[in-house]
Order: structure tokens, then C-alpha cells, then sequence
């Protein structure tokens, strides 16, 4: 059956439209259906029929069989020739930027800097409210050297905590 003219199966000519395959088709499919038709070789004449039919109404599949019939080898197309330009040349508007790094932190190392900050806030603020303490005793005891130190020692610390711990980033 594979070496077998597919159009003699459905009694058309080569050159057939699809329409005309498709009456050729369902005129015999008609006459040789195994509900209509009891004889014995029925079946199989409807069936090979049947595989006429979706190969020729096919166009690939028909283009295919055509080429077999003929004996034609097929050959590939050839290739396509394009030119690829040497230079690409990208406009402002579609630059595209450097990719950043980017350090990714865990749950544990956001806790543990806070906490660190947290720390590092409460000692330097105790710090200098020990230090403005003992300023104002040294005073009032009478000792102005040491008191004018130990001020001067809490304001800087105050002022360490005040203009460097609201610019750290509690993340």
C-alpha cells in the first residue's frame, strides 16, 4: 500500500482541488462504510480510502506523496545569506546600567545588628550622662578644672549621640 497512487484510490486526477478530493471522498466513504455496506471487503476498502483522504487533504502529506510518486529527492532549501551589522550602536535612552551588587542578610544578621546598635546607643548615651553627672559634682564640690573636662567630655559624647545615631540604618 505505501507505493499505492492515493488519487486511483479515490478515483481523482493529480491535478484535484481540495473540494474535489473531499466529494471523491465522501462520495465512497458512502459506499463502502461498514454500517451501509456488508460485504466482506468493505472495511478494509473503506479504511484504505479513509487514509487517501487524510493524506491528500493534507497538504504537506499530499506534497509529500506527490514527491514519491515522481521519484524526486527532496533537497533543502538553500541557505539564507543575511548580513549581521559589525557595530551596534545603542542610544542613551536604552544604556543600560551596570547590574550592583547586592549583599544579602539574613534574619540572624539584621537581629544581631540591632541589637549591636541598640548596644552601642545605650553605652555611648550612659556614658555621657556619667560623664554631664560628674561635671555638675565636680562643681559643686568646688574642683572647676576637672569639671570643665568632664563637661566638655559629655557634650561631646551628646553630640555623638545626637548627630551620629539617627543617621545609622536600623533596617
Amino acid at each position: 500500500m505505501a507505493g499505492e497512487d492515493l488519487y486511483a484510490r479515490l478515483g481523482v486526477r493529480r491535478d484535484a482541488s481540495p473540494e474535489a478530493i473531499k466529494r471523491a471522498y465522501f462520495r465512497l466513504a458512502k459506499k463502502f462504510h461498514p454500517d451501509v455496506n456488508r460485504n466482506p471487503g468493505a472495511k478494509e476498502r473503506f479504511l484504505a480510502v479513509k487514509e487517501a483522504y487524510e493524506t491528500l487533504s493534507n497538504p504537506l502529506l499530499r506534497r509529500e506523496h506527490d514527491e514519491r510518486l515522481v521519484g524526486a529527492a527532496w533537497t533543502p532549501p538553500p541557505p539564507r545569506v543575511t548580513r549581521t551589522p559589525r557595530v551596534i550602536r545603542v542610544s542613551p535612552p536604552y544604556v543600560v546600567r551596570e547590574p550592583r551588587a547586592v549583599r544579602v542578610r539574613s534574619s540572624a544578621d539584621d537581629r544581631r545588628r540591632r541589637q549591636l546598635s541598640f548596644a552601642y546607643t545605650a553605652v555611648t548615651a550612659g556614658t555621657s550622662v556619667l560623664f554631664l553627672a560628674g561635671a555638675f559634682l565636680f562643681v559643686a564640690l568646688g574642683s572647676t578644672i576637672p569639671g570643665l573636662l568632664s563637661f566638655c567630655m559629655g557634650v561631646t559624647l551628646m553630640l555623638l549621640v545626637l548627630h551620629v545615631v539617627p543617621f545609622t540604618r536600623l533596617r
